[in-house]
Formats: C-alpha cells, structure tokens, sequence
C-alpha cells in the first residue's frame, strides 16, 4: 500500500500560511480552505464551503493569496458577499 502521509503533509505546508485561499483546477472561485479529514488519520486542505471536487486529490487544489470570491464560503467565515452589498430597493423603514 502506498504511503499517503508524504502527499497529505506537502498539501497541508502549501496552504498553511495565514491567508491562502484555494482555486480548484486553475478556475476562477477562490475558496476559503480548512483541514479535514481524508484518508485514515490523515487531514488535509479542504474547501471550506464543503463543495465537492470529482476526482478529489490534494493536488486539484491550488493555492493563492487572491481574495475569497465563493459565496457560500464567505457566508461561513462571516464575509460580505454580493447579496449583501445590494442597496436597499425602497430604502430603509
């Protein structure tokens, strides 16, 4: 049986900075990450929205510094999204 701790710990360093988020397969959402748990005792980077990825892998994950973008994600770390930027329609009563 092949070793996953090697993959699963180079995973957990590339996105242990304060502040990497995580874009799945060069897309364009960044996501907020959290670790969880994977394989056996093994915890990695997952998406912190909790929306799957096909194929999961540690290395579908990419990390960069660019603000979180996903809505469901910004809702869970309390952040503005778009819904909640909207201006009120009649104003406020």
């Amino acid at each position: 049986m092949t070793d996953i701790a090697p993959l699963a710990a180079s995973s957990r360093a590339a996105f242990g900075d304060p502040g990497v988020h995580a874009v799945v397969r060069a897309g364009r959402t960044v996501h907020a990450v959290a670790l969880g748990q994977w394989v056996g005792e093994e915890e990695v980077p997952e998406l912190l929205c909790r929306t799957g990825v096909a194929g999961w892998s540690p290395a579908a994950l990419e990390p960069t510094r660019a603000a979180v973008t996903c809505a469901r994600c910004l809702r869970r770390i309390g952040g503005q999204t778009l819904a909640s930027q909207q201006l009120p329609l009649f104003g406020e009563r």
